[in-house]
């Protein structure tokens, strides 16, 4: 049955709210109005989907609260225009799109380092297999290229910022001039490859000299093969000073070189080396001389010539030496004609002896202590801790020596084996021959036993020679020589004239001198006279002492460039040569030299030269 009228399009004027549908269209919900028809088995009401009042589709199919004219699937009750769109394929709000705003992209990631290949981006709710939800790999293929990554020296830009080995670390690499293996530790750069002519190794302390490297063979050549800071270590010579040519030096000042200096020997040993035919392997004769440098004068050698026979009284009891017999000229010291004595390293073993308690046979007769009738009292022993061979301390009475005693008992330190009467003096600080006295005759021989000054060194060795000798301020040139000698050189070739002169004052170091000397190092000069040739008629040098005026040795004329000075001329002497001395008394003053004019730079046109002498000082 169909209606006789349509429904209207809107509800009647002053319906209530609650007769209208879900957008404000008017809803049939009592009865209509009017005659409807009814299909059988329907119950007077129209089907779902079916067409309703006016032919329009009006019906809830799905109970959403939404029409079908409005509902794009009113089967589906989460499926209408107020529903919030879900990632599901499905237009949920009914808007038109699917899934809009909730898709997100996702970029194939072949590599697996969990960066994706931006142009291979797809939109979907989850991650597809394969895909990851970044796309800023630059390198999908390799898997250490990707943002974040650690660039490395390797021609890649593996963190995908867009520079090319930008962050990484790179090496260090020293320049090798001379293609050695080790570099310039002055000279290096910061690489990732080695530059051409670079070297990892640093270290080279001569990089023009292949041969000098760390690890290289030193060799006798003056430099620093193996630049260790050391030169010619482990491979110079000791070579000693032979005056006498006769091929042995004297143990005193030895030099070290790698070949052999002119007027040297490499064997020491030489006793008198100003006499040729003395030397160790020279013949011992009967010359009052101690030709083969033994210790030994004629008869008391053992190889004299045409000598009688001596026996050795070691002991110096009278009785000599069977076994030890001597051919001399005459009885050597220390030697008899007698040769019975039966134990010549013991004074009181002799034939005629008085036995004592020692375990010897005293008096050669083959019994010994108890053994002896003869026996007297026990024999003192005295310590020797430091095995020397002498003693010290309290006697220790025994009959037989205790473990570690000796008899002699003068050794002034016994916990030194260097110590003992006789020791040979040693630059150590010690008292070495038990005498009394430390380092005599070996003062300024090395850094142990400093002098004070050269003139020291002279009076403890008259022997000493003119070089260099170590005192308290350090290594000085002494000359000993000159005047007597004695001298301490505080400044060599100290300029006088000319642009080099600087008013420097010497003897910084504060020795103590009575007189100064100065000596002609190189260069003349001429102001009134010509130095140095004619330095005792005109001596145009200034000196000045502390803070004192500008004195003159020898006053040699009235231009004294303004300056003010004094006449030293009474205090001066001229011992010879290109040089003079001025005394005074007990000064420790910088002592400053100079001509007049190249101090007060006057009249310096007519008197050209440059000149430096050495300035030494002595007490």
């Amino acid at each position: 049955m169909r209606p006789h009228s349509p429904l209207p399009a809107s509800p009647p004027q002053g319906a209530p709210p609650a007769a209208r549908g879900p957008r404000g269209a008017w809803a049939p919900a009592l009865l209509l109005a009017g005659a409807v028809a009814c299909e059988p088995g329907k119950g007077g009401l129209p089907e779902a989907g079916g067409a309703g009042l006016g032919g329009a589709g009006v019906s809830d199919g799905d109970g959403d609260g939404f029409l079908a004219d409005e509902d794009c699937n009113d089967r589906d009750a989460a499926v209408h225009p107020a529903a919030v769109e879900l990632c599901d394929g499905i237009d949920n709000d009914c808007d038109g799109d699917v899934d809009e705003g909730l898709l997100e992209p996702w970029y194939l990631d072949e590599d697996g380092d969990g960066f994706g290949d931006p142009r291979t981006a797809v939109e979907a709710c989850a991650a597809p297999a394969g895909r990851v939800p970044r796309g800023d790999d630059c390198d999908d293929a390799r898997a250490d290229v990707h943002p974040g990554a650690d660039d490395a020296c390797d021609g890649i830009d593996n963190d995908c910022d867009g520079l090319v080995d930008g962050g990484a670390s790179a090496a260090t690499w020293h320049r090798d001039a001379d293609g050695d293996g080790y570099g310039d530790p002055g000279a290096a750069v910061e690489a990732c490859d080695p530059p051409a002519g670079h070297t990892a190794e640093a270290g080279d302390c001569d990089d023009a000299d292949p041969a000098s490297h760390p690890g290289a063979d030193e060799v006798c050549d003056a430099a620093d093969n193996d630049c260790d800071g050391d030169v010619d270590e482990g491979v110079t010579l000791t070579w000693y000073q032979d005056a006498d040519g006769d091929g042995w030096g004297r143990l005193e000042a030895p030099v070290e070189a790698c070949a052999l200096p002119p007027g040297y020997a490499a064997a020491p040993g030489d006793c008198d080396d100003g006499e040729l035919a003395v030397h160790p392997d020279a013949d011992e004769v009967c010359n009052g001389v101690d030709d083969d440098c033994d210790g030994d004068l004629d008869d008391a050698d053992v190889d004299v010539l045409d000598a009688a026979r001596w026996y050795a009284d070691a002991d110096g009891d009278t009785f000599g030496d069977a076994g030890a017999a001597l051919d001399a000229c005459a009885a050597p010291l220390g030697h008899v004609a007698d040769n019975t004595d039966c134990d010549d390293d013991e004074l009181g073993i002799f034939p005629g002896a008085d036995e004592v308690c020692d375990g010897l046979d005293n008096d050669c007769d083959a019994a010994v202590d108890d053994a002896d009738p003869d026996l007297l009292d026990p024999t003192p022993w005295y310590a020797d801790a430091d095995l020397d061979g002498v003693g010290a301390g309290a006697p220790i009475w025994a009959c037989a020596p205790p473990a570690g005693a000796v008899a002699d008992g003068a050794d002034c330190d016994d916990g030194d084996l260097s110590v003992y009467p006789g020791a040979p003096e040693a630059c150590d600080g010690l008292d070495n021959d038990c005498d009394g006295d430390d380092d005599e005759g070996v003062l300024g021989t090395g850094a142990a036993c400093p002098a004070v000054d050269c003139a020291e060194i002279l009076t403890d060795n008259p022997s000493a020679g003119s070089g260099a000798w170590q005192l308290f301020a350090g290594v000085y040139t002494c000359d000993m020589t000159t005047d007597g000698g004695g001298w301490t050189r505080v400044k060599a070739s100290a300029p006088i004239w000319g642009t080099g002169y600087d008013n420097t004052g010497y003897n910084s170091e504060g020795f103590t001198w009575d007189e100064v000397m100065v000596s002609h190092a190189s260069g003349s000069v001429h102001a009134h006279c010509t130095w140095p040739t004619d330095l005792p008629g005109c001596n145009n040098l200034g000196l000045r002492f502390g803070s004192e005026s500008w004195g003159l040795p020898l006053n040699w004329g009235a231009s004294l460039c303004g300056l003010g000075t004094v006449s030293y001329a009474s205090a001066t002497r001229y011992p010879g040569g290109q040089l003079f001395v001025i005394s005074r008394t007990s000064s420790t003053d910088l002592v400053r030299v100079g001509t007049l004019e190249g101090i007060a730079a006057c009249t310096t046109s007519d008197n050209p030269g440059s000149a430096w002498v050495d300035v030494w000082v002595r007490r």
